[in-house]
């Protein structure tokens, strides 16, 4: 069986940024009976918490399905041209946007357009990582994977949806949260590659996950599990309901599965 599984807010708990034992011993279980383990993020894999990549993980997913990494080889990674990276911060700033850019080893921040209590929490958590934070304006040629928005009193955020639509998918999230992936990109679509290059039929596929950008994960897999205060648009599309992260949510959803 394959098993895909989502970071935050499923291996760590994202007020704590605790990982449970509980779930570093679950995965392990999961490969020692012979089950593919493999995370499904919108991370970049630059910006994944090293203690996750501590765990025994055959491949990664990240940044919503641009980039997929199996037994330690890169099949791909998407990424915009430098012309259109240019285009999302010149349109940030003039929708009045606040942002935070992932690149592949880190975060990028805007100035007065990364200041938000939401950005700046992000950038807390990434700095306790030990992660690098870059600025636009040190960079000769700011490039990244995709981006985060969020709304700004003033904001135009309809316009900046607008001027993103030729290329990029927008995944509403929490709050006034947006995620920006490349169009074709998706956790789903990064799925569908791993499992044509494992030769894995999506009937052995499990997802578990705790957010709406893992609506697309779900909708791949024959079996999936809500991590239990994931929201309602997620759970209402699970088929079991697992304890929250610290209440040791992996491990219990493995072992209803019959995984471990």
């Amino acid at each position: 069986m394959v098993v895909f599984f989502d970071i935050d807010g499923t291996i760590i708990d994202d007020a704590t940024q605790i990982i449970p034992r509980s779930a570093v011993e679950a995965v392990a279980a999961l490969q020692k009976n012979g089950h593919t383990a493999i995370v499904n993020t919108g991370r970049p894999y630059g910006n994944i918490d090293p203690r996750v990549r501590a765990m025994p993980f055959a491949g990664y997913i990240c940044s919503c399905g641009a980039e997929l990494l199996l037994n330690g080889k890169w099949i791909f990674q998407k990424k915009p041209t430098a012309q259109v990276c240019r285009y999302v911060i010149e349109s940030v700033r003039q929708c009045g946007m606040q942002v935070l850019y992932e690149a592949e080893d880190g975060l990028i921040a805007d100035g007065e357009h990364s200041t938000g209590k939401a950005t700046a929490m992000e950038v807390a958590q990434v700095q306790k990582r030990g992660l690098p934070i870059f600025e636009v304006s040190e960079l000769a040629e700011p490039c990244f994977l995709k981006f985060v928005t969020h709304d700004a009193p003033g904001c135009r955020r309809e316009e900046f949806l607008k001027r993103m639509e030729p290329y990029f998918a927008p995944i509403i999230r929490e709050g006034s949260m947006v995620e920006f992936v490349l169009h074709g990109c998706s956790k789903a679509a990064g799925m569908e590659a791993a499992l044509s290059y494992l030769g894995e039929s999506r009937e052995r596929v499990y997802a578990i996950g705790d957010s709406a950008n893992d609506l697309t994960m779900f909708a791949m897999a024959d079996h999936t599990a809500a991590i239990g205060d994931a929201p309602a648009v997620l759970r209402q599309q699970a088929e079991f309901i697992t304890a929250t992260v610290l209440e040791d949510g992996i491990e219990k959803a493995l072992r209803h599965f019959g995984l471990i």
